[in-house]
């Protein structure tokens, strides 16, 4: 199995930075074999408080992506920028998801987060979406959010890979704005990672791309988290926290392209240009 992964393209072109975001697809057909399906890590467009305005950046997008890669399935993760930063109220969040309501499953969703948790299966492999930045639980990982990760995943034995827009751990300009604006709950989260041992959490918010491996408190070494957001958003690579980075910040455009056999799971960091950057495997448990 072949998917794609990136985040973090909003710009100024009706909330999207269009000519980067082209030349990523354009690297992404050149894949042989093909994707399958792209999975977007969130802030994937600028965004804007009125709902109708939102969903005309997101048609644009979706244009973009569907002129690539016509009928591929779109995983949609929400970030910060399409419920407007910090939101007031849940309007923009049921935009966003009844924008992709045909791209989200039904009956695999936590009910109250307006279809923004959920998680599909492909295959061997099941991806996991949840919501950083749902009203009055911004940067956080809710208690409701984990009991449900932790009742789809436990007894799950899919390969496991989570998706979030807020990391962690960052590793420069959103330090202490992320997931590790509470360290308790952060630290809750990973411990329901650990226990129903998913295999590797995707996040962007940070405008680069970086690996960082989390020491883990189980049996388990440690904890792979990947940043890709590098789709188009101003480039940024600060580099304060460097406990487990094993590839500090690269402020370049990029996308990932993540491959799964019996064996391993594959994932590739892909410039705009199609220069590798880095490219790592876990073994299949």
């Amino acid at each position: 199995m072949r998917f794609i992964v990136f985040g973090d393209s909003k710009g100024k072109e009706n909330g999207i930075n269009k000519k980067v975001l082209n030349l990523i697809m354009k690297e992404t057909c050149k894949l042989d074999p093909k994707p399958e399906f792209i999975v977007m890590c969130g802030d994937t467009v600028a965004g804007n408080p009125k709902e109708e305005l939102l969903k005309l950046q997101l048609i644009d997008f979706k244009n973009i992506i569907e002129k690539y890669h016509p009928g591929k399935p779109l995983i949609p993760v929400v970030g910060n920028h399409e419920v407007n930063i910090t939101p007031e109220d849940y309007k923009l969040e049921k935009a966003f998801s009844e924008f992709y309501d045909n791209s989200i499953p039904t009956d695999t969703t936590l009910d109250g987060y307006n279809k923004t948790v959920y998680y599909v299966d492909f295959e061997d492999t099941r991806l996991i979406v949840l919501n950083s930045f749902h009203y009055g639980e911004i940067h956080k990982i809710s208690q409701a959010q984990l009991d449900w990760l932790e009742k789809i995943s436990y007894d799950c034995y899919k390969n496991k890979l989570l998706f979030v827009h807020s990391p962690a751990f960052p590793t420069g300009a959103h330090l202490g704005h992320c997931l590790d604006l509470y360290p308790t709950d952060r630290d809750n989260f990973l411990n329901i990672v650990e226990k129903c041992n998913i295999d590797i959490i995707f996040c962007g918010h940070e405008h680069n791309y970086s690996r960082r491996m989390i020491n883990s408190s189980s049996k388990r070494e440690y904890i792979y988290q990947v940043i890709t957001g590098g789709g188009g958003e101003k480039l940024r690579d600060k580099y304060k926290s460097k406990s487990g980075v094993v590839v500090p910040p690269i402020a370049v455009y990029h996308f990932l392209l993540i491959d799964i056999d019996k064996e391993y799971i594959k994932v590739s960091a892909i410039t705009s240009k199609g220069k590798k950057i880095d490219d790592f495997k876990i073994a299949i448990r």
